[in-house]
């Protein structure tokens, strides 16, 4: 199985920051022609929040439609999109309009949009992050709870995490003070005790980024539309990049686990025969 993996659309972004040439929607539809062009085709693709950048209803009719377009049947067969919000969503615009994208588990704790799904014998369980008002996000009670039972119906099955805030340090200060903040060793417990989480996929950074997690790894894949500089000197400020964007393209199999890859969007020469 494939999974591609998108995220930190930030649809409805202010463009002027970088004099026009921000322009997420037209972003997203090439990350998504990647997606679609992809040989084999992805069964699952992955959307880890910041999903809008101001929350606004409009901008998740926009997301699905553009999924809707970019996305049709590929040799029969779509990709099964799954969404999680980030800090810049908002909850009730994302669950009202995205619907079946966001299938969030019967028994997930209100108000919280926390997903959970079944795509050929691999346990997709989205965990919501999101602290409204704040950049920070936290894993309380309620969510880890929660997952603490998914994860007790999981015993024995592949279970494939994803929620927006990374639970890992990048060394990038500015970020991790608006990190996870709270929840990271509980976190972790749980994945190491379960013994079958294979990935936990993860946005927020705007950098391509792995970590490991009670014995799994961490995958955070850089947004569609713009990078943050690579800056681990302390206390550097944050400063915007237009770097090529990539998607994360994770392979799995029960036999071999997972192996990660992080591809550029377009390309400008190649492949070329050796």
């Amino acid at each position: 199985m494939l999974i591609a993996h998108l995220t930190d659309t930030h649809l409805g972004i202010d463009s002027g920051a970088l004099g026009g040439r921000l322009d997420p929607a037209a972003a997203l539809r090439r990350a998504l022609a990647r997606v679609r062009a992809l040989e084999p085709a992805p069964a699952v693709l992955l959307l880890t929040g910041d999903l809008a950048e101001a929350g606004r209803a409009a901008d998740y009719t926009l997301l699905a439609e553009l999924l809707k377009q970019e996305l049709p049947a590929h040799a029969g067969q779509a990709p099964r999109v799954l969404c999680i919000i980030g800090n810049h969503d908002h909850r009730g615009h994302a669950r009202q309009t995205l619907g079946a994208l966001m299938p969030i588990a019967p028994e997930a704790p209100p108000p919280l949009a926390c997903v959970r799904a079944e795509v050929g014998g691999l346990q997709f369980i989205g965990l919501d992050t999101v602290l409204p008002g704040h950049p920070h996000g936290a894993l309380d009670a309620p969510q880890l709870d929660w997952l603490a039972r998914q994860l007790r119906d999981c015993a024995g099955q592949p279970v494939a995490l994803f929620m927006h805030h990374p639970p890992l340090t990048s060394g990038i200060e500015a970020m991790d003070r608006c990190g996870l903040r709270r929840g990271r060793a509980e976190l972790a417990r749980l994945v190491a005790a379960h013994g079958g989480v294979q990935f936990i996929a993860c946005g927020h950074l705007h950098r391509p980024i792995a970590g490991v997690l009670g014995g799994a790894p961490v995958l955070v894949a850089p947004s569609t539309s713009h990078q943050l500089e690579l800056d681990l000197r302390p206390g550097a400020p944050l400063a915007l990049r237009l770097e090529p964007p990539m998607l994360g393209l994770y392979r799995w199999t029960a036999q071999d686990g997972v192996s990660c890859h992080f591809g550029h969007v377009q390309t400008f020469e190649g492949p070329y025969p050796i």
